[in-house]
């Protein structure tokens, strides 16, 4: 549904979906965003399937993401909000809120980046056919769409290899850009994981990555204490920055009030 030129898709939660605190999962709100954003570009006819008659691909190379401490149940529905904030020569930018369906409290909110991949030059295309079909609406739900520089890291806290298994490729035959936060978590310290939940992340993916390449992912503090993790292949290649925030979690409901809530 497209009113006021944004676009509002509604789910349902799945178990998949949720964490142990009732939360929805990152790679849940990225799935589903990026679903949202695929449903918007077919009704504009500009989907994969459409680009790819001309061998053209989209592709997102950044996204931007603050998480609320929001409880969300199984079976219970959410909705996502798009739109297209900026359109420029190279770059499309979605911004995107996630809310829940019954109060509309906010989940997460945040901005992502996109190009059109040439499939033939492996070049970044003009956007320009895509401007009398996509409407513009200048709503940021950042500071700005600078793209936000890492620091260098200056050691390394924690480290972590992984090899490419076909669980991790999506239907390019590319490692699946959700899979590089999942194997990052995995350097991730068991302490942190246990007592923390994550407030904000802003991911960076550079290079594809295909079945059996093994990454190796190195996790460093920042200044200001956020988490960088930087998966980098055998030839020493940087394939995916993520950088993120964490806080203290929450109390967690009981159980009972999961079960005992009507459906």
């Amino acid at each position: 549904m497209i009113t006021n030129s944004k676009y509002r898709h509604t789910y349902t939660a799945t178990a998949s979906d949720i964490t142990p605190l009732y939360r929805l999962t990152p790679n849940a709100m990225l799935m589903y965003f990026q679903d949202s954003f695929a449903r918007l570009m077919t009704i504009h006819n500009v989907a994969a399937f459409d680009i790819v008659k001309q061998h053209r691909m989209w592709v997102i190379t950044e996204v931007q993401i603050d998480f609320q401490p929001t409880v969300t149940f199984w079976s219970e529905d959410f909705i996502v909000e798009l739109w297209v904030s900026e359109l420029s020569s190279l770059r499309i930018y979605c911004d995107f809120r996630i809310i829940r369906a019954d109060n509309e409290q906010l989940i997460a909110s945040g901005t992502s980046q996109w190009n059109i991949l040439n499939l033939d030059t492996k070049r970044l295309e003009s956007t320009d056919f895509l401007a009398d079909k996509l409407t513009v609406v200048p709503e940021l739900m950042t500071s700005s769409h600078k793209k936000v520089r890492f620091p260098k890291p200056q050691s390394c806290n924690m480290q972590t290899e992984h090899r490419v298994t076909r669980l991790d490729l999506d239907f390019n035959f590319h490692v699946n850009n959700r899979a590089y936060i999942s194997i990052a978590m995995l350097a991730m310290p068991n302490d942190v994981l246990a007592t923390q939940t994550p407030s904000s992340a802003i991911v960076h993916w550079l290079h594809e990555s295909y079945l059996d390449d093994v990454l190796t992912c190195r996790m460093s503090r920042t200044e200001d204490g956020s988490y960088l993790h930087t998966l980098i292949n055998t030839e020493g290649v940087v394939v995916c920055e993520i950088m993120s925030q964490w806080q203290p979690q929450p109390e967690t409901a009981d159980v009972s009030e999961v079960l005992n809530r009507d459906l």
